[in-house]
């Protein structure tokens, strides 16, 4: 199912983390905002894309790796 992410990446484009949603969310109890912003260098974007399970390290690291490789090719 596509979701709506936010993804971070380095200036290479590969995938250094991503956020479902494109605002930042506030925690129900603590009412603490958080959210995922670019550093110097990274470049962030906002997409719709297919998110698979995500079980393990190494499936967020496939997922990464696809995501990385599917925003290359929009560029």
């Amino acid at each position: 199912m596509k979701r709506k992410l936010t993804v971070i990446t380095d200036a290479q484009g590969k995938v250094l983390v991503t956020q479902e949603g494109h605002e930042f969310s506030r925690h129900p109890q603590s009412g603490i905002l958080s959210g995922i912003v670019a550093g110097p260098g990274q470049n962030a974007r906002k997409i719709e894309y297919d998110v698979p399970e995500l079980r393990t390290s190494a499936d967020v690291e496939k997922f990464h790796k696809e995501l990385s490789d599917h925003l290359a090719k929009k560029c």
